[in-house]
């Protein structure tokens, strides 16, 4: 197995661009490899530090574009770029999916000092460490690409751009931990690459979406879109993103958190009364206007509703996670997904939170635990 020599300049040799990853040919799912995790990987090297920010940690790291072509689901064979980050050492990889306003930024290193998107589970020391594994972010593919939109695009599509990420890091098999969006992509691999699977974990994603919560979201993207198309789209995108976190929080915690009464009453005419939940909603809204667009965020959002695996589709050993205030993903639909594996049912842990779908990132002791649990014995020994 190559090492990861330090101090040198990054190096990644090409994949070829003709290479196609599509869906293989229906039939029987090809029996599983064992767990051997690189093949002749290129080296993935420490850089120096960017700008005056402090070094973290020393974990060598890669951050790269991949161009390569993709048989997409409904779009057919296209050229595309994929966006990638590499930390850790050649030991043990791991594929780290998150939300679909998560990146490929996972953790910082000496060579991308800023923070990663799951502090608390991705870090050193935590339960996902790129001291001991080597951990793998993708951007997601959707919206806007160079001359062209990416739109409709499905978790399958995804896979694929993965796949070929892999590839090129010469990587046979590897785990996966997906969440939200996340965790859809990683059921949409397992459907496909069976074979490339050494471990799965599976938090707040099941094999299809609650039709309530696609109805939610198909009155964001008609405000994404109306904003769009008046001349408001950053007013659009902030709506969309509004009414989306009332349905990531439950209403336990909005209940704690928020006074019903008014901050301050309208004058008729002029203001609008304004209230505490509200101000919190324009916040986040606003913040997330400002790093998305409204391609990008049309695609994504209907990525999710396209979202389907069959069933029988999970190594036995897979570890799915709900949240038991969750109401995009009730435990009830992961139950039905662990269910309809076989028999027995793969493993479903259900954990109590007041953060309903954003328990993955909030309920942070715990995610870790699970994750550890369902990696084990994978890690580098210490």
């Amino acid at each position: 197995m190559p090492s990861f020599p330090a101090g040198a300049s990054l190096s990644f040799a090409p994949a070829p661009a003709s290479a196609t990853h599509s869906a293989p040919a229906a039939g029987p799912a090809p029996a599983r490899r064992p767990p051997s995790a690189i093949r002749s990987a290129p080296a993935i090297r420490s850089a120096s530090a960017v700008g005056s920010a402090p070094a973290v940690g020393s974990a060598p790291a890669v951050r790269s574009t991949l161009r390569t072509r993709i048989d997409f689901d409904h779009l057919g064979p296209r050229t595309v770029p994929v966006d990638f980050e590499a930390v850790g050492p050649n030991h043990a990889p791991t594929v780290v999916l998150g939300g679909i306003s998560a990146g490929r930024h996972l953790a910082p290193s000496s060579a991308y000092p800023e923070p990663g998107w799951w502090r608390g589970v991705v870090e050193q020391g935590g339960a996902l460490d790129p001291a001991r594994r080597l951990l793998i972010g993708m951007d997601f593919l959707g919206g806007a690409c160079e001359d062209d939109v990416l739109r409709p695009v499905t978790t399958h599509d995804q896979a694929r751009a993965l796949a070929a990420v892999l590839d090129h890091l010469g990587i046979a098999a590897t785990s996966l931990v997906g969440a939200s969006y996340g965790g859809m992509v990683a059921l949409a691999f397992a459907e496909l690459f069976p074979e490339r699977v050494s471990k799965l974990v599976i938090l707040g994603a099941a094999h299809r979406t609650h039709p309530m919560a696609t109805a939610v979201r198909t009155v964001q993207r008609a405000a994404a879109t109306l904003g769009a198309e008046t001349g408001h789209a950053a007013r659009g995108l902030a709506l969309a993103r509004a009414l989306a976190m009332t349905t990531y929080r439950s209403i336990d915690e909005f209940e704690a958190r928020f006074s019903p009464f008014a901050l301050t009453v309208g004058t008729t005419g002029h203001t609008p009364s304004r209230f505490p939940v509200e101000e919190y909603l324009d916040s986040r809204g606003a913040a997330f206007a400002q790093v998305f667009d409204t391609d990008r965020f049309l695609a994504l959002s209907e990525s999710i509703d396209l979202h389907g695996t069959r069933a029988g589709s999970l190594p036995p050993d897979a570890l799915l996670v709900s949240f038991d205030t969750d109401v995009i993903v009730p435990p009830w639909l992961v139950d039905e997904l662990a269910r309809r594996q076989g028999r027995p049912p793969v493993r479903h842990v259900t954990i109590p939170s007041l953060f309903g779908h954003d328990a993955f990132l909030k309920e942070t002791r715990e995610v870790a635990r699970q994750i550890t649990l369902g990696l084990a014995e994978e890690e580098a020994p210490r």
